[in-house]
């Protein structure tokens, strides 16, 4: 609820601000640093997080509508204490829908479609599912703040990430990603 109530002032002041001519580049790239809290572990288990990157590239066919695409990989280490670690790779393609209301601020929102594999120890040493692939979403949005003509800040990208590999008890992880 507190994430509605956020992304609900968040949008309604850039949507405030006065609309302004900005140019929109045919291209954005963007390298993040990720976080993600998951459910990623085999035995069904409660949390732990993981961090590392994520690249995207997104085609804008106009102001407002973007094709992108997203890769990440994400570690973590002795997850929950079991001396075990795991690696997630992550590769998603979708729509993007972006607020260009001024000059410097870009609110987005994307619904991303793809896979995901999953390795390390935990999916390998002793566990019965090995490594594996598996389908992968993430539903969410951001603000790009830009500071040259050629360079934006990507304040903030939350999203759900949905995973689908096997856990032995519903193979389901609903995870929070933030770059």
């Amino acid at each position: 609820m507190r994430n509605l109530w956020l992304g609900t002032v968040l949008a309604t002041l850039v949507g405030a601000l006065p609309a302004a001519a900005q140019e929109t580049p045919k291209v954005e790239v963007s390298a993040n640093y990720s976080f993600i809290h998951t459910r990623l572990v085999p035995s069904g288990g409660c949390c732990f997080n993981m961090h590392g990157g994520s690249f995207s590239i997104a085609a804008n066919l106009n102001r407002t509508v973007s094709l992108v695409g997203d890769f990440g990989a994400y570690r973590a280490n002795n997850v929950k204490s079991s001396g075990f670690n795991l690696h997630v790779v992550t590769y998603m393609f979708g729509p993007r829908f972006s607020i260009r209301r001024h000059e410097s601020l870009t609110l987005f929102g994307q619904a991303l479609f793809g896979g995901g594999y999953a390795g390390g120890s935990l999916y390998s040493g002793g566990s019965p599912f090995g490594p594996q692939n598996s389908f992968a979403m993430a539903l969410g949005g951001g603000l790009d703040v830009k500071l040259h003509k050629h360079v934006a800040v990507r304040v903030v990208q939350a999203e759900w990430l949905f995973t689908k590999f096997a856990n032995g008890v519903n193979n389901r992880q609903n995870n929070l990603r933030l770059s």
